[in-house]
């Protein structure tokens, strides 16, 4: 897309919802952006293009000159991972429901009681242990959020103590089933492997339900009554008596630094929800064209070479000084000739071929559902499309705001091609993907002021100068747009803005703008 393109029609302007963004520590933010896979029957592919502008403050001397793609690259993670499938607690229990990884896991444990054991089915149940965790997790984060944010509303209709009770007892259920699923580990014929799948899985979920359960119980202390509380109470109790009793590192100490627990909950996490991520295989879509263009200038710079040397021994003799001034003369042009020809063809091949491109690989199945390119370049300000100035300046207060703060630009773009019919072959409920995209702004921070100045201030209450402090701050503001498309035509069409507050030691807060055109 380039500035002579139509802007967007600001009636049929969207924000998009599926993309958030939040400060992951001191020097990285991270933003989650959701693929929805298309379910139209004729549509093979869905395809995705993200466009991401940075406007970097010109202060921070962010350039060409002092920030290459390569660096760009090794600032940004970038992870694809399946959204984590949805599934109610009421439906994990559901001894019906095909679907639910409590119903593979028994069913496998059947098969190998049966005398089927095989390397497939052991892997399967691991990976279903882990989705358990994974949608025990993303189920109560949903209810227990849903409970709070409209807490107010099911109050006035007069069912929040029987919404909220009823979910606590199918809490008490799931607590039981996983006694179950431990009782019937213990003696099925399965690995040591399988067995510690379980107790990560276990414990794991057993801090997911007193987290949320806490911190409702927090916000809702004052609107509960004691048979609710008490309740809350009692589940909280239980599942840190059943971490105690397995001698679990998830276990919190008064007057402690629980440096412990810190490190076994983040293995935990990468354990369980490592079954949602796929693995990124690298392509390197440059090398064989450069390899054919290299041969080809040097082949060029040869044959120059060969031909006035031809012309100069016509013209000399060999044992002359001319003849050998002249022969240094070529070779010296052979090789420069050959440099300019590689030159020229790195930044044709820039222009074609993408920066990076990786095969989004199915780690289990070992099948390739989709594919990923991208690439980034420095863009000057009458490049960038129309429609992105507009978000961009949209929050602006003054018309000349912009001219105060001059800004660099740099341009991501992220072209995501998923493969609609491998994914629906090999899953069931792992369907839609999300991309989360890290990036750390450390290199931004080298030329950055100090973080606390200070300004004069006259204070009329003491008829005295005073000297304040104030804080310098950079704003980093992202655009982001998401084009899907169906064919060579744009489906959907979302954007998003973001202010990364800065300063010299860091990420402060991420805002979100309001977008006002």
């Amino acid at each position: 897309m380039n500035s002579s393109e139509p802007i967007f029609d600001v009636a049929h302007f969207k924000k998009w919802k599926e993309s958030s963004m939040e400060r992951h520590d001191n020097y990285n933010f991270e933003s989650k952006i959701d693929y929805i896979l298309d379910r139209t029957p004729s549509e093979k592919e869905s395809s995705y293009l993200l466009e991401v502008f940075l406007f970097i403050p010109e202060n921070l001397q962010i350039n060409r000159e002092s920030y290459s793609k390569e660096q760009f690259f090794l600032d940004l993670n970038n992870r694809i991972r399946f959204k984590t499938p949805q599934m109610t607690i009421q439906g994990l229990l559901d001894e019906d429901n095909k679907l639910s990884p409590i119903h593979v896991v028994l069913k496998k444990l059947k098969e190998i009681e049966y005398g089927e054991i095989s390397h497939e089915t052991h892997i399967r149940i691991e990976r279903e242990i882990r989705l358990l965790a994974c949608i025990v997790k993303a189920s109560l984060r949903d209810q227990f959020t849903f409970i709070l944010t409209f807490y107010q509303k099911l109050k006035e209709q007069g069912n929040f103590a029987s919404v909220i009770s009823n979910y606590l007892d199918d809490i008490v259920k799931l607590e039981s089933k996983m006694s179950f699923l431990r009782e019937t580990f213990s003696i099925s014929q399965i690995s040591y492997n399988l067995r510690e799948a379980l107790n990560y899985a276990d414990e794991y979920i057993s801090l997911q339900i007193k987290t949320w359960i806490a911190k409702s119980l927090i916000a809702l202390e004052k609107q509960i009554d004691n048979d609710i509380r008490n309740k809350m109470i009692k589940i909280i109790e239980r599942e840190q008596d059943f971490r105690k009793s397995i001698n679990s590192q998830l276990i919190l100490e008064e007057h402690s630094e629980n440096e412990t627990f810190t490190y076994h909950e983040s293995i935990l996490k990468k354990y369980v929800q490592g079954v949602l991520y796929l693995e990124k295989k690298k392509k390197d879509p440059k090398s064989r064209s450069l390899e054919f263009l290299y041969s080809f200038a040097a082949g060029i710079a040869m044959f120059f070479s060969l031909f006035l040397t031809v012309l100069l021994l016509a013209a000399y003799d060999v044992n002359s000084i001319p003849f050998i001034i002249l022969a240094i003369v070529i070779y010296i042009f052979k090789d420069r000739l050959k440099d300019i020809f590689r030159g020229y063809s790195q930044k044709a091949v820039g222009l074609v071929f993408p920066d990076q491109r990786v095969d989004i690989v199915d780690n289990f199945y070992q099948k390739t559902i989709g594919e990923s390119r991208e690439k980034v370049r420095f863009i000057e300000w009458g490049d960038i499309p129309d429609e992105i100035l507009r978000v961009r300046r949209s929050s602006n207060k003054s018309p000349l705001e912009e001219a105060g703060k001059p800004e660099v630009v740099i341009s991501y773009l992220q072209k995501i091609t998923l493969l609609n019919e491998k994914i629906d072959e090999i899953h069931t409920r792992k369907k839609d993907l999300s991309n989360i995209i890290r990036f750390n702004i450390q290199d931004f921070l080298k030329y950055a002021d100090d973080p606390i100045q200070h300004e004069l201030l006259w204070n009329d209450k003491t008829a005295e100068v005073e000297e304040v402090p104030i804080s310098k701050v950079y704003h980093l503001n992202i655009v982001l747009k998401l084009s899907s498309y169906k064919g060579k035509n744009i489906k959907r069409l979302f954007f998003k803005k973001f202010r990364v507050v800065l300063d010299q030691k860091g990420i402060k807060r991420i805002e979100e703008p309001d977008i006002l055109l």
